[in-house]
């Protein structure tokens, strides 16, 4: 007599959840994999925009002293905000050192600050 061996139908269904589950492992860490580029790419974008802004600053001169802030208009940084704050650093035997801060800012709380020390010399 010919016997045949086949899979119950409890079998099959068991086997599609734990592939069910596999697929959803496997598509919750494709979707932090999107979110995590995508957060490195704003990330990226306000550190070159903060160098601009750093760079647009020293290439004017010894800058004097204050504060300013504004939201880019347009290009790749449109939806970035910036403040920058140039002060005067008093250290013993250094004259006219003055401090930097570059802020770029962006989707609410996140932001990316940007220092340097500058000298006349």
């Amino acid at each position: 007599m010919l016997r045949f061996r086949a899979f119950t139908l409890v079998e099959v269904l068991i086997a599609l959840v734990i592939l069910s589950i596999g697929f959803l492992a496997v598509l919750r860490g494709n979707t932090f994999n999107i979110r995590s580029s995508r957060v490195a790419a704003d990330l990226t974008t306000a550190v070159i925009a903060a160098e601009s802004l750093l760079k647009e600053e020293i290439g004017k001169g010894f800058p004097a002293s204050g504060s300013d802030e504004g939201a880019f208009e347009d290009g790749i940084f449109e939806g970035y905000t910036w403040s920058k704050r140039i002060e005067v650093l008093e250290l013993p035997y250094i004259e006219e050192l003055k401090l930097v801060t570059v802020t770029v800012s962006w989707g609410g709380d996140r932001n990316y600050t940007l220092q340097t020390v500058l000298s006349r010399y």
